[in-house]
């Protein structure tokens, strides 16, 4: 056999490796498409004949459906809690209708629509209309990237999550059981997967070393919601 013949196949037996590799990687990305509330009936464990459970709202421990906001101790530096000692809730960024930041932004108790197609995902929040689109072959970031209240993020799947790391963070306003800013030295790292109840959950961890003296653990979990995302509409309230 002459050497061309044998170069062409080689060539073929490595392009078909590659479509081979590239949909194995591609099927390795959790399925996490459609509409999701915390505030939808929660689903029965799978072989139970029990009806669904309906959650209860805000932070707490998740309890019987599964459902909700659960957080570890939100601990400050001492720089963060001088700052928010003296902090005025009038000065919310969202009181003058101004988008306040990631952390917050994905902590939302509205609906959220979850979109993927051939690597990209997109998360769509109904509250400030955020849309989030996640390459899965992004590049990383440049040091010209700018600070934005939604940062820049770096996504991939690990494990059958869906992992999305996010820098390039401008200051941020959020809320637990209270207010805290996030500096322009905050990341974030989220995890998305579907639990045994077909719920969909995120693990967050916000690190800060200038607001926080330990990264800040949260959970979140969504049900699926039948519904469609509302418009969304500020009221500008002029400061007292």
């Amino acid at each position: 056999m002459n050497q061309k013949i044998i170069r062409s196949i080689g060539w073929t037996w490595i392009a078909a490796q590659s479509v081979f590799f590239a949909q194995v990687a591609l099927g390795q990305v959790p399925d996490l498409s459609g509409v999701w509330w915390q505030g939808a009936p929660a689903p029965p464990l799978p072989d139970t004949i029990q009806p669904p459970l309906v959650s209860g709202m805000g932070v707490g421990t998740g309890g019987g459906g599964g459902m909700g906001i659960s957080a570890g101790p939100l601990l400050l530096t001492n720089f963060g809690r001088e700052r928010m000692a003296n902090f005025d809730p009038v000065d919310d960024p969202a009181v003058r209708c101004e988008q306040p930041g990631l952390v917050r932004q994905i902590l939302s108790p509205y609906p959220i629509r979850i979109e993927q197609d051939e690597g990209q995902v997109v998360i769509v929040y109904e509250e400030w209309a955020i849309t989030r689109r996640f390459s899965l072959n992004g590049e990383g970031v440049s040091a010209a990237t700018p600070l934005t209240p939604m940062g820049y993020p770096l996504a991939y799947t690990e494990d059958s999550k869906l992992v999305v790391e996010t820098t390039h963070l401008s200051e941020g306003l959020n809320m637990s059981r209270q207010f805290f800013w996030t500096s322009e030295s905050a990341s974030t790292v989220e995890y998305y997967y579907l639990n045994a109840r077909s719920q969909l959950v995120m693990d967050l961890v916000v690190t800060d070393p200038v607001m926080l003296s330990r990264p800040w653990v949260v959970q979140k979990i969504w049900n699926p919601y039948d519904g469609q995302l509302l418009g969304f509409e500020c009221i500008l309230r002029e400061r007292p």
